[in-house]
């Protein structure tokens, strides 16, 4: 048997035993190592003569040049091209700007806030339906002799030393039939009968005590408690007995926040109190704290949006700014690409939006929000706003959105995204943001950092 005919595996890389080069002896020799004629004769005929020589000296040899590679941590021709000439080519960061802006209306969907609206301010109105149900067994059929509602203030908006005032009207079956209830509907509570739809027209007999801060009470004392011994006469109501209230704003110069049943610390949601006459004869007092709430709002569009450069994101009605960068269509033409970071940056016009004085932020603070086709919220992806302050002293707005921009450039059919003020449902913050105008310092801008795949 010839060296020539002879295999040998060689472990080059001792960090992953795991790498083999099959050498035939022309690489051998390679090596630097070589044989006389007469020192691979002597060897072949060990091979033939003795078994064992044979063994041991193919295992000293593969042993020899084992211990002689050694433990090599730099990359080899194949490592540097990747490292140096990757598969995802030179990294890029171009900055696109927005083709398109709108202000859009959404609706609130607010049943399960942890506060209420009631009130006026400018063109600026909101409504309360609330409704008391679920009473203890043993309270059913008891007679009332009194009742009073508590409601506990937590905002304002508007002039918070404006007085407060409102009427209210006994709730009819479609009330809460859904989260769907609008401002306008409950507005002109169409009249099929002697009832309106949403409640019924006569407002009722109370008394109101509303002192002056966010942090005291309302007390609503109801004088006539018909209605609340129908409502303590059963709990399962198939007749529409107690289809809640509406509480329609009187005053013009505050809108007031309330804690609702949802609020964290029970003490602070509103709350019935009745006294009644016991089995005994005995007068007794109780408190109820079960019930549902939810407020409709509303602004007049056109004292609203008055400047067709700016977007509008307005709480608490709420409008949305939407914006389109079709611009972008010319990284989807060199699809596929890797997207490192994309970076959304809108500008303030603080002239327009909440300031520090009458109507101060309670969060100065955005959500961006992929859309579907209907430019509608569709959950996919948020981002939440970070502020700052350019070179000129305007506030700036900046927001993360590499999973959107991941989605535009697989070629998605729409290159859109809203913006959203920070809990919009429960206050009425505004901000008016910048819009597709011509100066490039106030356009809303993407910047994203980007290569192109190979």
């Amino acid at each position: 048997m010839n060296l020539n005919d002879v295999g040998y595996v060689l472990f080059r890389d001792c960090a992953s035993k795991a790498n083999a080069v099959h050498l035939h002896r022309p690489k051998y020799l390679s090596l630097g190592i070589s044989f006389s004629h007469h020192a691979a004769f002597a060897i072949d005929k060990g091979y033939r003569e003795l078994n064992v020589f044979r063994f041991i000296f193919f295992f000293g040899i593969v042993s020899m040049l084992f211990l002689l590679s050694g433990c090599n941590d730099t990359p080899n021709s194949i490592g540097k091209s990747s490292l140096n000439n990757g598969d995802n080519g030179v990294v890029m960061v171009d900055t696109f700007y927005a083709t398109e802006h709108s202000s859009v209306r959404n609706l609130l969907i607010t049943s399960s806030l942890d506060r209420f609206m009631i009130g006026k301010y400018k063109t600026y109105q909101a409504w309360t339906c609330l409704k008391f149900y679920s009473w203890p067994d043993s309270l059913i059929g008891v007679k009332i002799t009194s009742a009073a509602i508590q409601l506990k203030s937590v905002s304002h908006f508007g002039d918070s030393l404006a007085s407060f005032s409102m009427n209210i009207y006994r709730g009819m079956s479609n009330l809460f039939a859904t989260d769907s209830l609008t401002y306008d509907s409950l507005n002109l509570n169409s009249v099929n009968s002697v009832h309106g739809v949403y409640y019924n027209s006569t407002p009722l007999s109370v008394q109101t005590f509303i002192p002056v801060g966010d942090t005291q009470s309302v007390t609503i004392n109801i004088l006539d408690t018909a209605m609340i011994r129908e409502w303590f006469s059963t709990n399962t109501d198939s007749t529409d007995l107690n289809d809640g209230l509406v509480i329609r704003p009187t005053n013009s110069n505050i809108i007031k926040g309330f804690y609702s049943f949802y609020a964290s610390d029970t003490s602070l949601t509103p709350t019935l109190y009745v006294t009644y006459i016991d089995t005994n004869g005995n007068e007794q007092s109780y408190s109820h704290k079960g019930g549902l709430s939810k407020y409709v709002s509303t602004v007049d569009q056109a004292s609203l949006l008055t400047d067709k450069n700016l977007m509008y994101v307005q709480n608490g009605v709420s409008y949305r700014g939407l914006i389109a960068f079709d611009s972008l269509a010319k990284i989807s033409t060199l699809w596929p690409v890797s997207v490192y970071r994309t970076v959304l940056q809108v500008t303030l016009n603080s002239s327009q939006s909440s300031g520090p004085i009458l109507n101060p932020f309670v969060h100065d603070s955005m959500y961006a929000l992929s859309v579907g086709t209907n430019g509608e919220g569709d959950g996919y992806a948020y981002a939440l706003s970070q502020r700052s302050i350019d070179s000129s002293g305007r506030p700036v707005y900046s927001f993360e959105i590499r999973s959107m921009a991941v989605r535009w450039l697989a070629n998605a059919s729409i290159r859109k995204l809203a913006l959203e003020g920070y809990n919009e449902s429960s206050n009425f913050d505004l901000h008016a943001v910048y819009g597709s105008v011509p100066d490039k310092k106030l356009k809303p801008r993407i910047i994203i950092t980007y290569s192109i795949q190979r």
